[in-house]
């Protein structure tokens, strides 16, 4: 296995969580709202959309990041995405959840950019856990769990993931639920990759 075989993986995998995470919607019925009264004093901070929009090039570059420190550690990694994907999805089909997401975003300075993200996920389904926290934990726990992976690649990819997490919120993608059960299944899906790996 070499860098450009991880590349194809990346793609690979990327695309069939895409296909997964929207696909899975045509199968929920009746999302629940599960936000709590804590959610409302959360303040929306469009300029956290810049730091959101990072999980995308981070879940497709820290893979390759990796597999040059450890290989091994790189096949864990990737075991623990697809458990922690596949439970996710599992989880939007047999509870899916919802919530209400905030209007007139013109007004808001940036609010262009957090319009374009909710466009993207339209619906609003896919909420609990929060794929953006649950993949963001992981990346958090195996970066630091590398021990040749350079001491910058760490610092970067913890704060981005940290980032990550709290920006769920500020940009009123998820609720705290969301992000509670997100940090926890990225917690299990490490812990069940080490034990099938």
């Amino acid at each position: 296995m070499n860098t450009s075989d991880v590349v194809k993986y990346q793609i690979i995998m990327i695309l069939i969580q895409i296909v997964l995470y929207f696909g899975c919607e045509i199968f929920q019925k009746n999302p629940k709202y599960i936000n709590i009264p804590l959610d409302e004093k959360i303040p929306l901070i469009t300029l956290f959309t810049l730091i959101y929009i990072m999980w995308f090039p981070i879940i497709a570059i820290f893979p390759i990041s990796l597999f040059k420190s450890s290989v091994d550690l790189y096949k864990i990694y990737m075991a623990t995405w697809i458990i922690d994907v596949l439970i996710s999805i599992l989880i939007y089909i047999i509870y899916p959840t919802t919530f209400i997401r905030p209007k007139d975003l013109d007004k808001y300075f940036g609010g262009w950019m957090l319009k374009i993200i909710y466009k993207f996920s339209y619906k609003g389904l896919n909420c609990m856990p929060s794929l953006h926290c649950s993949l963001s934990t992981i990346i958090f726990i195996f970066a630091n769990l590398s021990k040749t992976l350079p001491v910058e690649l760490k610092i970067i990819y913890s704060l981005l993931s940290i980032g990550i997490i709290i920006s769920t919120l500020f940009t009123k993608q998820h609720v705290i639920i969301d992000m509670m059960t997100g940090v926890g299944l990225g917690i299990l899906s490490c812990v069940l990759g080490f034990v099938v790996f």
